[in-house]
């Protein structure tokens, strides 16, 4: 197992559902096991044509476990299974999980920075269209077809100007390509004005805008 130092080590592991506030916060400390994806977990992935290799090139791992404190210091503990597993977005201080089929699907861990953007070291030096999506599932997907992608840590987090100026300098075009319900192209039209600086355009897919069609994951399945 692949272990990532994690301090303080806890006496007692709280069970999940005891532990609010489990929301970001700097400098969280952090432990996790990283195990192979099993068949099962390859083929969810590969339901949205999400290869191995993609999930290689972006450091996204299937962990075993993962262990964390939430806002108040406590420590809790989450272990992968069949029916809920882990994966893990890592960075070189930080790690997103998500938990696709669970109550909870996000959790954080470490120092994310004021500037988290994923996707952002695996982009060319320059490049004709570049999308800026809602979240990491959407890049890998976009990646695993032939498009440059990048994401925020959701679609109403504030995009950092000086970011997208240099992306700008790098790429013909910046496309905001959103969820089709009303949360997501709010933001969309939000955040095409706060950019319109930079010619930022945005797209909307022909999805019906419900739970299971409404992203470009789903609308590459």
């Amino acid at each position: 197992p692949n272990f990532t130092p994690y301090a303080p080590s806890p006496k007692a592991v709280a069970q999940p559902e005891t532990i609010p506030n489990l929301i970001q916060k700097k400098n969280k400390p952090y432990q996790l096991v990283q195990q192979a994806f099993s068949v099962k977990e390859s083929a969810f992935w590969g339901t949205y044509g999400i290869t191995a290799q993609t999930l290689k090139l972006y450091n996204v791992f299937s962990l075993q476990e993962f262990r964390s404190e939430n806002n108040e210091g406590k420590p809790f503990c989450f272990s992968s299974s069949e029916q809920e597993p882990i994966f893990g977005y890592i960075g070189k201080r930080h790690v997103k999980i998500y938990r696709p089929f669970s109550e909870i699907r996000f959790l954080y861990g470490g120092n994310f920075g004021d500037n988290y953007c994923f996707g952002l070291e695996q982009l060319p030096a320059k490049g004709d269209t570049l999308f800026i999506t809602g979240g990491e599932k959407d890049v890998l997907s976009l990646s695993s077809h032939g498009f440059y992608a990048i994401c925020f840590n959701s679609e109403t987090a504030h995009i950092p100007v000086t970011v997208i100026r240099k992306l700008s300098h790098r790429f013909k075009h910046i496309v905001l390509l959103y969820d089709t319900d009303k949360t997501g192209q709010d933001a969309s039209i939000k955040h095409q004005k706060e950019l319109a600086e930079f010619g930022v355009k945005r797209l909307v897919l022909p999805l019906g805008g419900g739970k299971q069609e409404k992203d470009i994951s789903d609308y590459f399945r």
